[in-house]
């Protein structure tokens, strides 16, 4: 184990399962949440569409997050942003509960994000001060499973608390999960960032500065666009879910989350798959696998959805090939950028958040604005996500084959 700093291997396992947790928020904020939009488009009078809005308003509110968190973990250290953001979470959800309409909740839902974002980025950056290699892609991968397991979860929790409180009920549900989150963190995980590079300070132009050293590294920009196009593809999907799900192909809203966390399986266990892998390959082929599955979910789902009745089978499918492959991309991926960047780890994470929620609010705004009563805008979405993804990272090999050439 490719050990930098001296962590007591015993409480490994702890601090994997808190670092867990706080990639869970957003997971748990959006997924716990998607069977109550059909019950607040009912409750506030408006349109599932403008409920919609409501997640992306996520997707910005977590980039925003990230593109400040990142660079403050560089220079004020992990832990404090991580309470920071979690505390942000934790207030946003219990004042969502009493809002009196949906523009309320789209601006709180942004501070929300925010604060999911802020203590996000901190989760990756804390493996990369601890670990180099390979053992990163795999605790990165570890981790990432840990936080596909909320989306097995969050729809049954959500179910059980709109029957119990209606809609309020989820984010009674997610202020507590904070508060405990906040506690277990303050208490059991150490700070990771060497006091050395905790300076303290940070103005505007050291802010951009980090990312300015981040985006001159040409291969690692575009493995940040391959990665996070993929990872939008995703995201088109949580959106629309229970459009594509409880509208359109009338499941009920009890078997909702049965059906949802049926696609997340397959991303379990190929991560479980990925840990296996990296021990013969690199974590940039890998990732080229992981894509290419991906494309191929794409291409299926876009040929289901353009025919004329689709078939739930067929789209089912489709989705949770596309949602499975991301267990061989995202851990991979991350690993590959966070190891082209060991001094700027925190602003390199940091990018690969914000790029991925501001595709992902981008897109998940066009699919809600140009929303349909079919399912064409989803799988055409969801297609060129791939596709482009797929599209850069091609570049991004050849770029790396230059490189160790030269070499």
């Amino acid at each position: 184990m490719a050990l930098i700093k001296n962590v007591n291997t015993k409480v490994l396992p702890v601090i994997t399962v808190m670092l867990a947790g706080l990639v869970t928020l957003s997971p748990f904020a959006i997924d716990s949440y998607l069977a109550a939009m059909p019950v607040m488009s009912e409750f506030f009078g408006v349109s599932i569409s403008i409920v919609e809005l409501t997640i992306t308003a996520y997707f910005l509110g977590f980039a925003i997050g990230n593109f400040i968190g990142g660079p403050l973990s560089d220079s004020f250290g992990r832990k404090p942003v991580a309470l920071t953001g979690v505390t942000l979470y934790a207030l946003a959800s219990i004042i969502i509960p009493y809002c009196s309409n949906v523009e309320e909740i789209i601006a709180l839902r942004v501070l929300q994000a925010f604060g999911g974002g802020f203590a996000t980025v901190t989760a990756n950056v804390f493996i990369r001060d601890w670990f180099s290699g390979k053992q990163v892609a795999k605790l990165l991968t570890i981790v990432s499973m840990m936080m596909m397991l909320a989306p097995l979860f969050a729809p049954v929790i959500g179910k059980f608390l709109i029957d119990w409180k209606g809609w309020q009920g989820v984010f009674y549900f997610l202020f507590v999960f904070a508060v405990l989150l906040f506690v277990a963190f303050l208490i059991l995980i150490p700070e990771s960032r060497d006091k050395k590079m905790i300076t303290r300070k940070l103005s505007v132009e050291q802010l951009f500065g980090k990312y300015k050293v981040f985006f001159s590294h040409k291969p690692s920009v575009l493995t940040l666009f391959a990665v996070s196009f993929s990872m939008s593809g995703m995201y088109i999907f949580l959106t629309a879910a229970s459009f594509i799900y409880i509208k359109y192909f009338e499941i009920s809203v009890a078997q909702f989350p049965i059906v949802f966390g049926a696609n997340v399986v397959l991303n379990i266990l190929l991560s479980l798959l990925n840990t296996q892998l990296l021990k013969k390959y690199k974590p940039m082929y890998i990732l080229r696998v992981g894509l290419l599955l991906q494309l191929f979910a794409g291409i299926l789902l876009l040929i289901t959805v353009m025919m004329g009745n689709p078939s739930f089978v067929m789209v089912f499918i489709g989705i949770v090939i596309f949602i499975g492959s991301l267990g061989l991309i995202f851990g991979n991926g991350s690993a590959v950028i966070l190891n082209h960047n060991p001094n700027v780890a925190g602003s390199a994470n940091a990018t690969i958040g914000i790029m991925r929620f501001i595709l992902s609010f981008i897109i998940g705004s066009l699919i809600a604005l140009f929303h349909t009563d079919d399912l064409i805008p989803i799988g055409v979405g969801m297609f060129l996500c791939t596709a482009i993804g797929n599209l850069l990272y091609v570049i991004v090999m050849k770029q790396y084959k230059k490189q160790e050439l030269k070499a």
